[in-house]
């Protein structure tokens, strides 16, 4: 039997097809090889790799700027034997992708371009096949495949580096060849523009969703050992955008308010009516507005650079307001009380082809008063 899986542009996608190769029957052998892994990814297959995994290797890339520490040390609890490749360069990457699983009366094989991520597994576009093989026929590819991936641990011992325990991975984050999965990076983008409405492209009406997983947690301090902070940090995630985020009028009559509140979003867990004043934005200089009547609203000037589907707009300086106030109807009902006014960067994001996308805001780390806003 063999099968083509081409993820998110049909009903199909990856996450069903590698869960089936681990539930093979009397399973003798697993091995899963990926480029990238996310503890988000590996929660999709943890149900079931804990059956599983004293008879599992997972090989997976580092030094690549998307493997992270928290993923690894989810691999180590979940009990695989795991072996993390550092190329050595970035120039040439570990890359192949396949889910391998093998009885003494069959093997399945799910090869093609899914990562060990939650896009690899789920949202991307992504294409496999599966193949379902009898030993007795194909004995001699099966040997092979197995032996192929078992000889590098001999062949590259100083690439091919069993994971231990949370003291090496540390180790790893301090030298930058693992990241911190709660420390995203700046989005990178594929190009740069300074006409917004040369780009009208809407979203792909693509058939997989991303799975809500929570943010995982950061990983353990090992004493003596000191961590090297990502450059930037993702401190805020909105929910799918709309038109009052956007400022984007819903009929002939109504006036865009040039701002939107910033809440909760996609960022469980923080009391919007402080934590943009006293933590996302603090490092910035707030001034009390000077008429006397609306001297309760704080104001602040913020430098923000903006990258909207991919393309950097260039940086822009943003005005911030908040309502100090706690004596409101908002306060009380735990509203938000800080907004971001769009000045004359309105024209890049009041656009419908930005519906229902996310927002997301980093902070720098070295210096916290600038930012990059990242729509997609």
């Amino acid at each position: 039997m063999r099968n083509f899986i081409l993820q998110a542009v049909s009903e199909e996608d990856h996450l069903t097809p590698a869960q089936d190769v681990l539930r093979l029957p009397d399973l003798e052998v697993a091995i899963i090889s990926t480029a990238f892994m996310t503890a988000a990814g590996l929660s999709l297959l943890e149900d079931s790799l804990s059956r599983i995994a004293p008879r599992t290797r997972i090989f997976v890339g580092i030094r690549n700027g998307v493997t992270t520490v928290q993923s690894i040390q989810k691999a180590l609890d979940i009990g695989c034997e795991t072996y993390m490749i550092d190329t050595g360069t970035r120039q040439r990457i570990f890359h192949p992708k396949l889910y391998y699983a093998r009885s003494s009366v069959q093997a399945n094989l799910l090869l093609g371009s899914a990562n060990l991520t939650m896009g690899g597994l789920r949202t991307n576009i992504e294409a496999s096949v599966l193949q379902e093989m009898d030993p007795k026929v194909d004995g001699a590819f099966i040997d092979e495949l197995e032996n192929k991936l078992a000889a590098m641990i001999v062949d590259y011992p100083e690439n091919v580096i069993r994971a231990l325990d949370a003291a090496q991975l540390a180790d790893l984050q301090r030298a930058g060849r693992l990241i911190d999965e709660q420390k995203k990076r700046l989005p990178e983008f594929v190009g740069s523009s300074s006409d917004r409405a040369l780009d009208n492209v809407p979203t792909m009406d693509l058939h997989t969703a991303p799975v809500r997983v929570s943010r995982p947690a950061a990983p353990p301090v090992i004493q003596t050992v000191e961590v090297i902070r990502e450059r930037a940090e993702q401190v805020w995630e909105s929910n799918g955008l709309t038109r009052r985020h956007l400022n984007i009028p819903t009929g002939a009559n109504t006036n865009p308010t040039g701002s939107m509140l910033l809440g909760v979003g996609g960022w469980q867990g923080i009391d919007q009516r402080h934590y943009f004043r006293d933590n996302v934005f603090e490092a910035l200089v707030w001034t009390a507005d000077p008429l006397p009547a609306r001297s309760h609203l704080e104001r602040a000037e913020a430098k923000i650079c903006l990258i909207i589907k991919g393309v950097n707009y260039g940086e822009h300086w943003l005005q911030l307001s908040h309502n100090t106030r706690t004596d409101t109807v908002a306060y009380v009902q735990r509203n938000s009380m800080t907004s971001l006014h769009w000045g004359d960067s309105r024209g890049l994001v009041a656009h419908e082809d930005l519906l229902g996308r996310v927002m997301k805001l980093y902070r720098e780390t070295e210096v916290p008063s600038r930012f990059t806003l990242e729509i997609d």
